[in-house]
């Protein structure tokens, strides 16, 4: 499996058409209403595709919603951003859950592997982020710690990723994808292509 590369909190038709065009895996689209990028599933349905697979990120809706927004937005992916339990990832279909762990709610590294076996048969992928709960917190894991985990699925890394440490974290932490977001923007949902395309460069050789 090649280095998958997502793009999260987009929220601009032109910067989706143009990420898109440089060959990332995925894009996501934040449903939570907090945040800053927010955005509606009209908006999101609105927006011309490509190849990449697209991702809502869920935190305080439940399963009845989340599949009603996935249908109107035309989503592949649920990114279930609340630790949302096994009965929620069946309810929106194992095979289109992308559960989030926290390795800093753990004290060591085979809690976390516990955690996340529970969840082995309840999703198609595992995003680990940085804090012990939300997201968009700005902060790196410890790739190094993370080099020795031994996950059931395919992983994401997130958290304070940006084209300076992103080779780093690959090759420390050797996870299945990235997940970029603050650290390619030049404000909240806005971002910077020329970034983007850093990241890319940078981890293109693995």
């Amino acid at each position: 499996m090649n280095l998958l590369l997502k793009v999260c909190g987009m929220t601009l038709p032109e910067q989706v058409e143009a990420i898109n065009a440089m060959g990332v895996d995925l894009l996501g689209f934040i449903f939570a209403k907090n945040s800053p990028r927010c955005v509606t599933p009209e908006h999101v349905a609105g927006i011309a595709r490509g190849n990449a697979k697209r991702v809502g990120v869920f935190v305080e809706q439940d399963a009845d919603e989340v599949n009603r927004i996935m249908e109107t937005a035309k989503l592949d992916y649920a990114q279930l951003h609340a630790g949302q339990d096994a009965d929620f990832c069946r309810a929106v279909g194992p095979q289109r859950v992308i559960r989030v762990f926290w390795p800093q709610r753990h004290d060591s590294l085979e809690a976390l592997e516990q955690e996340m076996a529970r969840y082995a048969d309840l999703c198609a992928f595992m995003l680990l982020d940085s804090g012990t709960s939300g997201g968009g917190h700005g902060t790196s894991l410890d790739f190094v710690a993370l080099a020795r985990l031994n996950a059931p699925r395919p992983w994401l890394l997130a958290g304070g990723l940006s084209p300076d440490n992103a080779a780093l974290a690959v090759e420390q932490a050797r996870p299945d994808g990235l997940d970029v977001n603050s650290g390619v923007e030049s404000a909240p949902g806005v971002k910077n292509i020329e970034t983007v395309e850093r990241v890319i460069r940078n981890i293109k050789r693995y």
